[in-house]
């Protein structure tokens, strides 16, 4: 017997969506793939104030949603091949394509340490190998404070994420068109505070791309 049939016989397949088994080389039950809560178009919002679009394939909601946290807090880092896909395939239907480096909106290190991994990370690194562009770390987080557990509006989670970010040591952005990636966006701040910070240190453009956003 193969080590690959030895492995499929070991750890058969399941839905990353509702758990269940699929065939092999599956990922998505059918009734699973027609119920996914799709974004009309991809587009999460036109512009932010230091980026220039932003898509995502989904709406954050169910059946989605719980996928999305098993995939975030209990470790099924493997969902990060399929959601990658997913977010390139919402760019290539958009024909946003011409990046110069892929970049993705980073946990602080004692978060990674923690979680073991960096989810938006994974999921840029995905997107970056979809679209056979290069992947470059460009930026630092502090650690502080999660943003996820502020309350406010908008305008309030903006001002206290404002300076979590810094630009990564070597980083060269300047003159770039740069795609960036992070999980899920809701208000935007994170987004834009990342935006901001790449645009500071000289990028030409910005779009951005997440698997999910909040609906409208």
């Amino acid at each position: 017997m193969s080590i690959p049939n030895l492995v499929d016989l070991l750890f058969p397949p399941k839905c990353v969506i509702c758990q269940k088994l699929v065939g092999l080389g599956e990922t998505i039950c059918p009734d699973c793939a027609r119920s996914l809560p799709f974004a009309s178009g991809g587009k999460a919002r036109q512009k932010g104030d230091f980026f220039e679009g932003c898509y995502s394939p989904f709406f954050y909601e169910e059946p989605l949603r719980a996928s999305f946290l098993r995939y975030k807090f209990s470790g099924r880092q493997h969902y990060a091949r399929i959601y990658g896909k997913w977010m390139a395939d919402c760019l290539i239907a958009q024909e946003q394509l011409t990046f110069d480096l892929v970049t993705w909106a980073p946990l602080s290190r004692l978060r990674r340490w923690r979680r073991g991994y960096d989810q938006a990370e994974l999921l840029a690194r995905e997107v970056s190998s979809q679209l056979g562009l290069p992947l470059q770390s460009t930026l630092h987080k502090a650690n502080r404070k999660p943003l996820s557990r502020l309350e406010g509006s908008r305008s309030i989670r903006a001002a206290r994420i404002l300076g979590a970010y810094s630009l990564g040591n070597g980083a060269n952005v300047a003159g770039k068109r740069i795609l960036l990636v992070d999980d899920i966006v809701t208000s935007g701040a994170t987004l834009n505070e990342c935006a901001r910070i790449l645009k500071t240190a000289g990028a030409a453009e910005i779009i951005c791309v997440t698997l999910a956003r909040k609906r409208d």
